[in-house]
């Protein structure tokens, strides 16, 4: 989301480390006479590079987590090429947080969530005009809420972090969203377009591209419904004070769902949201893995509603998940992406992109690879084609 990184919520870069046990696993079996001893034991809880950072238990736990995701952006905006080195990946940018959670009686949980981002040099913002300018107070606080879950009543909660419909646009099985996903513009939004004369258009990337996904990150309260056959409904109500206040009440509503059928695993959301100003939202995605062989299919779209213009897009990819080495997964993705009168009336945005993730399972990290066009057309000015590469890791702990 991550927007994600978008930012988000924070996707999981942890999968399975069956490959790398498979070694071990065949040696227990060849003296399966033996009793396990505990440096066994020992050895196995050491899987992970960096252990988890917890206090306490399931039933009562203080934890810190973070992600740390850099790399290199080569973009091409049809009259010159630019390098930016170390960027802060806008997929899932670099973050950092705090959560705590206890169990009580009667089935019920409470806890919270502190969490910041701090993108100095992030592909959301840099460009041709700021090149090597590292605005270190780039930091926001993400989330600063808590919560009350109850499997039978449901989740509340109260706080700065993602409204209802926060995600909805973006539902990803592919196993490589953290270098391209539903918002494309995450990749390189920050530069500008340059006009078909060699003069930079004052259109960045991000302002042609976008994916309508509801209202983000506010302060607010919010109740998810218990799941009822892999459905469940959430709906908030709050306003803007990250990073600036808007005193604009917002709210909307949200339908998740989330269910393996036989062997495809298949998740899905559909949202609708009031922004303000007499503006509404309407996003959907779903994502469908069929797990033995790996193949996925992700499908999303937007529809922004306003009094002077109403913006649209569609969005599709394929996706395939193998394991060619033993560290971890592979996964390939190829996108595309089409919007029409997102930046205004009469323009058109079209983009396509291919994906390559490396899980590194034992570091806890994804080593990725993107490459995409943009190609926006003005009824006004005519624009060139631009193409990017973004390259990089992305460690969570």
């Amino acid at each position: 989301m991550m927007r994600r990184a978008k930012c988000s919520a924070v996707h999981a870069p942890i999968y399975s480390l069956l490959a790398l046990c498979l070694p071990v696993g065949s040696a227990l079996a060849q003296e399966a006479a033996k009793p396990a001893d505990k440096p066994a034991e020992t050895s196995k809880a050491e899987e992970h590079w960096i252990p988890k950072l917890r206090l306490g238990d399931d039933n009562s736990y203080v934890e810190l987590y973070g992600q740390i995701n850099k790399g290199l952006l080569v973009y091409d905006d049809g009259g010159s090429t630019d390098n930016y080195f170390p960027v802060d990946n806008g997929n899932s940018s670099t973050r950092a947080g705090l959560r705590f959670s206890t169990k009580m009686e009667n089935n019920w949980s409470v806890g919270g969530n502190l969490e910041w981002e701090w993108t100095p040099y992030s592909t959301t913002s840099v460009n041709q005009l700021n090149k090597d300018h590292y605005d270190w107070e780039a930091n926001l606080l993400r989330k600063a809420e808590v919560y009350m879950d109850s499997k039978e009543y449901g989740k509340f909660w109260f706080g700065q972090g993602s409204m209802a419909s926060d995600g909805t646009a973006e539902v990803d099985l592919s196993g490589t969203s953290v270098v391209g996903y539903s918002l494309i513009s995450d990749m390189a939004g920050g530069p500008f377009l340059r006009l078909d004369d060699g003069t930079l258009s004052s259109i960045r990337v991000k302002d042609a591209f976008t994916n309508y996904d509801g209202l983000s990150r506010k302060l607010r309260f919010r109740y998810d419904t218990p799941s009822f056959g892999g459905f469940s409904v959430s709906s908030s109500v709050g306003t803007q004070v990250v990073p600036d206040p808007t005193d604009v009440a917002v709210w909307d509503i949200a339908l998740r769902y989330d269910q393996t059928i036989e062997d495809v695993k298949v998740s899905g959301a559909l949202a609708f949201s009031r922004p303000g100003d007499s503006n509404s939202i309407y996003d959907a995605s779903v994502s469908l893995l069929h797990q033995p062989t790996g193949l996925s299919l992700t499908l999303a779209a937007g529809y922004s509603d306003k009094e002077a213009i109403d913006g649209r897009y569609g969005y599709a990819k394929l996706g395939y998940q193998t394991d060619i080495f033993e560290v971890g997964k592979t996964a390939f993705s190829v996108d595309a992406y089409f919007g029409k009168d997102i930046k205004a009336k009469g323009t058109n945005s079209d983009s396509y992109g291919v994906q390559v993730v490396q899980n590194l399972d034992y570091l806890q990290t994804e080593l990725y690879v993107g490459a995409r066009t943009y190609s926006y057309d003005d009824e006004v000015a005519s624009v060139q084609d631009s193409y990017a590469v973004l390259a990089g890791a992305r460690l969570k702990f």
